[in-house]
Parts: structure tokens; C-alpha cells; sequence
């Protein structure tokens, strides 16, 4: 295969930079604590698994050559944005650095977490525009697509998880050392707002598409 280390660099370079699934697993790991910080990195495992495999078997680019269907996946994607906007801009105030403990004892948290990314990631058309425009660039015709398209998914998938990680570790730490109310009541409402803006973008995309 062709520049694998080039193909893990990009891979990297993408998944590190700030979007809607960074967003959602850092405040996820603020308001979840230690104890659900791993459900968001796996939800966005499951996304970008499902959405890498949809690319690499050829459905992706029956999407992208239809400005109907793609249009459509967007303004889906968008309000998946819009409703986890409004989940954070309707969460009440808490003691962040107390609600890791609370978390433990509602079964449901993990999983909604964890259905939240992987719904936001299973929507995102940018991804499979991403992909389709990646995965031939590293792809030896003399070799066996499906090897190489199943090991260039795992490679993915794997920088991806790692780096949420790494994100939502960071967050879930962080909410130790970070009390008080009024500190939730903010992030509840920037990470909203900022949910928002990318749902409008991405709606102004399809629209003018």
C-alpha cells in the first residue's frame, strides 16, 4: 500500500481538529466525569466504523453524485446538531466536579452518551465526502481492495478513538478541579451555541448546494 505514514498523518491531523464530535465527547467528559468518559470515544468509534464502511463499499459515492440524497443526509445531519444543541442548552447547572460520582448510578447515561456520538457521526456526509476523496489515494490496484480497505477503516477508526480518548480524558479530568454551578451553566450554553452554528452551517451548505 501506498504512504501509510502519510495516511495516518492525515488521519491524525483530522481527527485532533476541533468539530462537532470533538465537541460533543469534550463536553460529554466535563459533564460525565471518569466514570462515562469512555462512551463517547466508543459512540464515535461505532459512527465512524459504520461511515468508513459505507465509503469503502461504494454506497458513499452513490450519495455524494446525488445532490438530492446528499442534500438530504445533510439537513439529517444537521438536525441531529441542532438536538444535541438544545440537550445542552436545557441541562441544569450542576457541581461538575460531583457529577462523575452521580453519573455512576444512572444506567441510562453511558448509553445515551454513547448513542448521542455515534448518531453524530453516522450523519455527518462531510465524512463520507472525507473518505471517498481519501481512501483511493492509498489504494495499490495491484492489491486486494478489500485487505486494504478493511486495514486503511481500522486504521481510521483507530486514530479516532485514540484521540477522543485522549480528549475526553482531559475533559473528565478536568471537571474534578472545576466546582460549582456556574461553570456548568456556561459550558451548557457556549457548547449549544456552538452546536447551533455548526448545524446552520451545515443546513447554508445544503441549502446553496
Amino acid at each position: 500500500m501506498n504512504n501509510l505514514p502519510l495516511y495516518v498523518l492525515v488521519v491524525f491531523i483530522t481527527s485532533v481538529t476541533p468539530g462537532a464530535g470533538v465537541l460533543y465527547t469534550v463536553s460529554s467528559g466535563f459533564r460525565g466525569g471518569m466514570k462515562t468518559m469512555i462512551f463517547a470515544p466508543l459512540g464515535n468509534l461505532t459512527g465512524v466504523t459504520t461511515i468508513s464502511a459505507i465509503s469503502a463499499t461504494g454506497l458513499g459515492a452513490m450519495i455524494a453524485a446525488s445532490p438530492s440524497v446528499y442534500a438530504a443526509l445533510q439537513l439529517v445531519g444537521a438536525g441531529v446538531l441542532f438536538w444535541l444543541g438544545w440537550k445542552n442548552f436545557s441541562a441544569p447547572a450542576m457541581d461538575l466536579s460531583r457529577v462523575g460520582a452521580a453519573a455512576a448510578g444512572e444506567r441510562g447515561n453511558g448509553r445515551d452518551i454513547f448513542l448521542g456520538a455515534a448518531l453524530l457521526q453516522a450523519t455527518n456526509p462531510m465524512l463520507i465526502v472525507f473518505l471517498l476523496s481519501l481512501f483511493p489515494q492509498f489504494i495499490d490496484p495491484e492489491g486486494s481492495y478489500p485487505v486494504q480497505a478493511a486495514l486503511l477503516i481500522a486504521i481510521f477508526a483507530g486514530v479516532c478513538f485514540c484521540v477522543h480518548i485522549g480528549y475526553s480524558f482531559l475533559a473528565a479530568y478536568g471537571s474534578r478541579y472545576l466546582s460549582g454551578p456556574r461553570f456548568s451553566w456556561w459550558l451548557n450554553r457556549v457548547s449549544a451555541v456552538l452546536f447551533w452554528l455548526l448545524g446552520l452551517s451545515v443546513v447554508w451548505k445544503a441549502l446553496a448546494g
